[in-house]
């Protein structure tokens, strides 16, 4: 886990060095439901709550925090709880519009999954690695709202643990991007 605050506040330091293209702030706030497969008996649901809080280097470089909170069911059919957050670079593609965004990503995660027991609860902590295969935003007309839909891969430090999600979601525009 020591390595994930080190990305994290390697990223910081490098977006804090190049201000003539940092812009730190909310872009954009917004709420996404989705769902991750393991393999096929091994789901889950999640919520994620996400914010865009900086373009970092060029305008179209953008640093996104998320939080998930979700449940399912593990490998051997127990049902889980799993709780975490993650820190995406993504790197937008406008139309010439700037109505619809393509974006591509890659970032790092910890989770925490809770499993039920016979007669206790056993928390288990993971690291992620998180890469945006495919995302897509189209926003309205006036910028303010937007939905979207999402790929990505979760590679995961437990190796029967990595992932495909899907997700989508609505979101509100708080900066034109």
């Amino acid at each position: 886990m020591k390595w994930n605050f080190s990305i994290a506040a390697f990223f910081a330091v490098l977006a804090m060095s190049f201000p003539a293209f940092a812009g730190f702030g909310i872009y954009s706030v917004g709420g996404k439901v989705g769902l991750d497969v393991v393999q096929s008996n091994d789901t889950r649901q999640l919520f994620t709550l996400q914010a865009d809080v900086a373009s970092v280097f060029t305008p179209r470089l953008h640093l996104e925090l998320a939080g998930e909170s979700g449940n399912g069911a593990d490998l051997d059919g127990t049902n889980i709880q799993v709780r975490g957050g993650n820190l995406i670079l993504k790197y937008i593609w406008p139309n010439a519009r700037r109505t619809a965004f393509a974006y591509l990503g890659f970032g790092f995660g910890v989770t925490r999954i809770r499993r039920f027991l016979i007669s206790s609860l056993v928390n288990t902590y993971q690291s992620t690695l998180h890469l945006v295969l495919l995302g897509m935003e189209k926003h309205t007309m006036q910028g303010r709202l937007k939905g979207f839909v999402e790929m990505r891969f979760i590679f995961s430090d437990i190796e029967d643990a990595s992932s495909i999600r899907v997700a989508f979601g609505l979101g509100f525009n708080v900066k034109k991007p």
